[in-house]
């Protein structure tokens, strides 16, 4: 390009700033604001599908606003009474929480480890434990981590049983310091005791206790007494579509009371 004339500049001069504005016209667009990072990967309760930057059967509710309620962060620990076994993984109680409100009509997002036939010993159908649950799923911003079960401990020795819900505890204390851990012992149709359920969960409670857990017993409570058929699928072990929403409004209840109104 040819250099400007001496009238040309000094009509530029006259001008002050249209000539810087005429070149910041022609200067070519900058590239693209960094997109903005989401919330993690939603996925339906029981499904293994995951990705690196989430833990997995992260179920989250839209992104709570500036002015609206913070949401409450749960993370559920469990077997096939947690993954819809029997039902499906929507009709599962884990993905039924979702739609419902805590204390201060606080949202409730859930990260669902749970597994088909895992325990705190029990090695579940990918090969997980509850303690391993724990690892793959609960991070510091947990605000509620929930064990639920396992019936699939039974048989095993008490001490070790007890031992390793201890572990389990201790490692989700670790992982989110500030959660609030909640326990809660197997399920039983049955309308006596059963004794084998019973020392599962005398040994869970034992460790809940030593751990400064919450314990909840479904058994001592009578969750299923006189309900069995109504809350129970055919297998009469898994909940049907209606105890899952029994179990919902059931961990529901314990939720409110644990957490800060």
């Amino acid at each position: 390009m040819d250099l400007p004339s001496l009238r040309t500049m000094a009509a530029a001069l006259a001008l002050g700033v249209a000539l810087p504005l005429t070149l910041a016209a022609c200067t070519p667009a900058g590239a693209a604001a960094h997109p903005t990072i989401g919330d993690r990967t939603s996925t339906a309760a029981g499904d293994r599908t995951s990705t690196a930057a989430a833990p997995r059967n992260s179920s989250s509710a839209p992104p709570a606003t500036g002015s609206g309620p913070t949401p409450v962060r749960v993370v559920v620990i469990g077997d096939s009474l947690s993954t819809g076994f029997g039902t499906s993984a929507k009709q599962a109680w884990p993905s039924l929480l979702k739609s419902v409100h805590l204390p201060g009509k606080r949202p409730v997002r859930v990260t669902n480890a749970a597994e088909n036939g895992s325990g705190y010993l029990a090695v579940g159908d990918d090969g997980d434990t509850f303690t391993m649950e724990v690892q793959a799923s609960v991070t510091a911003d947990a605000d509620v981590v929930v064990f639920f079960g396992s019936d699939n401990d039974a048989g095993t020795d008490p001490a070790e049983l007890r031992e390793a819900a201890t572990s389990a505890f201790a490692e989700a204390a670790a992982l989110a310091p500030n959660a609030k851990l909640l326990a809660v012992g197997p399920l039983s149709g049955s309308e006596e005791p059963d004794t084998v359920l019973t020392d599962v969960r005398d040994s869970d409670a034992s460790a809940a206790q030593d751990q400064g857990v919450k314990f909840v017993d479904p058994i001592a409570d009578q969750w299923l007494s006189g309900r069995e058929d109504a809350l129970l699928g055919p297998d009469g072990e898994h909940p049907s579509a209606k105890g899952q929403k029994f179990l919902r409004d059931k961990i529901k209840g314990i939720l409110t009371s644990v957490l800060p109104t």
